[in-house]
């Protein structure tokens, strides 16, 4: 009678040195450079580098531009350190303003894109921890320079650049799920062609994007009387706007008011129910502003916000901003 198959026991001793490895390569993911490349010769990620160790490798990689996803960071030191490196090392430094906990906004996406059509190769680009917004543009720079499959840049979010779908983070893959839904709607395959058509010309950030007219509107409120704002807020996006009654959840509309010394004088939401506007759709909603009683100039603006997300404009959208005066 024959032996049944049996797959070979791992030996101790390799399976000490597989569960080392392992650990040796989660603390430079998750602690250390999280250094990769995307695409060999051409395009690295990693994490924020301290200036010594940016210099190391723009010399050993011949690094030409650095794109960094956190935006402009004067004066915190990391930012100062890398100006001096890629300014002492005669390297193009570019600052994108990608967020860890949002989708993307329009402008910085195609700059993004402007940026990789227009520099000088090869290109390092990171943000703080080279997991969240380094894997959002890491799978950007992977459908749009090469033949990869759409699954194939989903994996740049993924456990293995430490990036973890859970809470804001989670947002960023919405990202190619927005792609994808606009692919089912044209009757399209992916490939470099329609993703930059996409990119440059019809990607919206889901629900997160309207238009705001003032229905009743003064720029000369009464002193010291209350007075209503009521606003038509058009949903311009591509998904449907969710209004819910709880205010740590679901779409909004919100208010902030400053004084001429740029203090916060007041804030409040309105619809606080449920109800749902289609893209396309607009739902007529009222503000109420208080009595302001010293007389000057005041700034108002108004938003729909998304409680779990953001505030619209961070997005990409424009908001409502108006002067106020009160006089004596």
């Amino acid at each position: 009678m024959a032996a049944p198959d049996t797959a070979p026991a791992t030996p101790p001793r390799r399976r000490l040195r597989l569960v080392l490895a392992g650990a040796v390569e989660a603390g430079r993911v998750l602690l250390g450079t999280n250094f990769h490349t995307l695409i060999p010769g051409r395009v690295y990620r990693c994490a924020q580098l301290s200036g010594p160790a940016l210099r190391q490798v723009i010399a050993a990689r011949g690094i030409r531009t650095v794109i960094n996803l956190r935006g402009c960071g004067a004066p915190f030191p990391w930012y100062l350190d890398e100006c001096r490196s890629t300014h002492d090392l005669n390297v193009a430094q570019h600052d994108i303003c990608f967020s860890a906990g949002r989708l993307p906004p329009v402008h910085e996406v195609r700059r993004l894109v402007e940026i990789l059509d227009r520099c000088e190769y090869p290109v390092l680009f990171h943000c703080r921890r080279g997991a969240d917004r380094t894997g959002l543009a890491a799978a950007i720079i992977l459908l749009l320079q090469t033949d990869a499959a759409l699954d194939e840049g989903r994996r740049q979010l993924g456990l293995r650049f430490g990036h973890v779908a859970l809470g804001r983070p989670a947002y960023l893959d919405r990202f190619l799920d927005l792609y994808d839904d606009w692919l089912r709607d044209k009757a399209l395959a992916h490939s470099r062609a329609n993703f930059r058509r996409w990119l440059e010309r019809d990607y919206c950030p889901g629900e997160l994007r309207c238009v705001i007219e003032p229905l009743n509107f003064t720029t000369r409120p009464p002193r010291g009387e209350p007075f209503p704002l009521r606003v038509r807020a058009r949903n311009t996006g591509v998904k449907t706007w969710c209004f819910k009654p709880e205010t740590n959840a679901g779409i909004h509309a919100r208010y902030v008011l400053w004084n001429d010394a740029d203090q916060q004088v007041a804030s409040q939401r309105s619809g606080l129910f449920p109800a749902e506007v289609p893209p396309g759709q607009s739902i007529d909603l009222t503000l109420a502003l208080p009595a302001l009683g010293k007389p000057g100039r005041y700034r108002l603006l108004v938003d729909m916000v998304d409680e779990q997300q953001c505030w619209f404009f961070q997005a990409g959208s424009e908001p409502l901003e108006v002067e106020l005066e009160v006089r004596e």
